[in-house]
């Protein structure tokens, strides 16, 4: 084996490592929000169109992307933990020159989320229930959450579209919303 094939190798080898020590870590891997799943997300975004959109565990940054084109006013923010995939992200943002996007190798649990903001989720039942809690604990006024597959807990969707795939996979859209009083100054 050449020096080269054995970079390849080891390459490989890294890669999947990364990915599946944040898998184990965090429970969910760097799964990718594909075609059917992308359009119905991006047709869930009402007016008024969102000042801030934020991706929690953006993966390969492919749905952060194709926001940020879709709604060029918005500040598009994705969180990912696992670094090849955050790498991976950093140079599509570069390469495709997307100003309004931007990519955090945190876990999303420390994301700051705006009033009035759009989130987007592919996370597992755990990471669904941390989102819930990141958002009581930061009680933005109101807030869009758009999750492909799995639900917000103690939350009723405002809507649900089931894709024309075998799964008849859900993706669900949330308003939440705070009263004034309930805000912590």
């Amino acid at each position: 084996m050449s020096w080269l094939e054995l970079a390849a190798v080891a390459l490989v080898f890294l890669v999947a490592a990364s990915i599946l020590w944040s898998t184990v870590r965090y429970g969910m891997p760097p799964m990718p929000s594909l075609g059917r799943a992308q359009q119905a997300m991006l047709e869930m975004v009402e007016d008024p169109l969102p000042s801030q959109i934020v991706d929690l565990g953006s993966g390969w940054g492919n749905l952060a992307v194709i926001f940020a084109r879709r709604f060029p006013q918005a500040q598009v923010i994705g969180y990912e933990v696992s670094w090849f995939p955050w790498l991976y992200s950093l140079a599509l943002k570069r390469i495709l020159g997307l100003r309004n996007l931007s990519f955090h190798r945190r876990d999303f649990r420390s994301a700051s989320i705006e009033d009035d903001a759009v989130v987007l989720c592919y996370l597992a039942r755990e990471g669904m229930e941390s989102v819930r809690s990141l958002l009581e604990q930061q009680r933005p006024s109101r807030v869009t959450v758009i999750s492909h597959h799995f639900a917000l807990p103690g939350s009723q969707p405002e809507s649900v579209v089931e894709l024309a795939d075998i799964y008849q996979t859900p993706i669900y859209r949330y308003q939440l919303r705070w009263p004034e009083d309930q805000i912590e100054e």
